[in-house]
Protein backbone atom coordinates (compact mmCIF):
# COMPACT_ATOMS: atom_id res chain seq x y z
CA UNK A 1 0.00 0.00 0.00
CA UNK A 2 2.89 2.49 1.21
CA UNK A 3 5.06 2.01 -2.20
CA UNK A 4 1.71 2.38 -4.63
CA UNK A 5 1.22 5.67 -2.79
CA UNK A 6 4.63 6.38 -3.10
CA UNK A 7 4.71 5.51 -7.24
CA UNK A 8 1.83 7.93 -7.09
CA UNK A 9 3.32 10.75 -5.37
CA UNK A 10 6.29 10.02 -7.90
CA UNK A 11 4.21 10.05 -11.01
CA UNK A 12 2.37 12.83 -9.68
CA UNK A 13 5.78 14.74 -9.50
CA UNK A 14 6.86 13.95 -12.67
CA UNK A 15 3.56 14.83 -14.50
CA UNK A 16 4.01 18.61 -12.88
CA UNK A 17 7.68 18.50 -14.52
CA UNK A 18 6.72 17.51 -18.08
CA UNK A 19 3.30 19.79 -17.75
CA UNK A 20 6.42 22.65 -16.94
CA UNK A 21 8.75 21.79 -19.48
CA UNK A 22 5.82 21.02 -22.33
CA UNK A 23 4.58 24.32 -21.52
CA UNK A 24 8.15 25.56 -21.91
CA UNK A 25 8.16 24.30 -24.91
CA UNK A 26 5.26 25.78 -26.17
CA UNK A 27 6.01 29.24 -25.05
CA UNK A 28 9.25 28.57 -26.64
CA UNK A 29 7.18 27.77 -30.15
CA UNK A 30 5.37 31.04 -29.55
CA UNK A 31 8.48 33.20 -29.61
CA UNK A 32 9.96 31.48 -32.63
CA UNK A 33 6.71 31.77 -34.59
CA UNK A 34 6.62 35.55 -34.14
CA UNK A 35 10.61 35.75 -34.77
CA UNK A 36 9.95 34.08 -37.45
CA UNK A 37 7.17 36.29 -39.12
CA UNK A 38 8.77 39.29 -37.31
CA UNK A 39 12.14 37.79 -40.15
CA UNK A 40 9.30 37.19 -42.85
CA UNK A 41 8.14 40.94 -42.79
CA UNK A 42 11.50 42.58 -42.54
CA UNK A 43 12.57 40.31 -45.38
CA UNK A 44 9.85 41.77 -47.60
CA UNK A 45 10.52 45.21 -46.52
CA UNK A 46 13.83 44.72 -48.11
CA UNK A 47 13.14 43.39 -51.03
CA UNK A 48 10.66 46.30 -51.45
CA UNK A 49 13.30 48.45 -51.00
CA UNK A 50 16.02 46.56 -52.56
CA UNK A 51 13.13 46.80 -55.94
CA UNK A 52 12.82 50.31 -55.46
CA UNK A 53 16.65 51.25 -54.93
CA UNK A 54 16.96 49.17 -58.46
CA UNK A 55 14.39 50.92 -60.11
CA UNK A 56 15.38 54.50 -59.41
CA UNK A 57 18.70 53.32 -60.59
CA UNK A 58 17.35 52.27 -63.73
CA UNK A 59 15.74 55.43 -64.24
CA UNK A 60 19.00 57.52 -63.58
CA UNK A 61 20.90 55.42 -66.05
CA UNK A 62 18.23 56.04 -68.31
CA UNK A 63 18.22 59.75 -67.96
CA UNK A 64 21.94 59.60 -67.90
CA UNK A 65 21.76 58.25 -71.24
CA UNK A 66 19.55 60.94 -72.85
CA UNK A 67 22.04 63.91 -71.57
CA UNK A 68 24.63 62.28 -73.22
CA UNK A 69 22.39 61.62 -76.39
CA UNK A 70 21.46 65.66 -76.08
CA UNK A 71 24.80 66.77 -75.22
CA UNK A 72 26.48 64.84 -78.24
Amino acid sequence: MESARTVREEVAGLNKELEKKNKALEEDLLRAQQDLLASERARKDLQSEKEEIAEEVQTASRLQLRTCYLYD
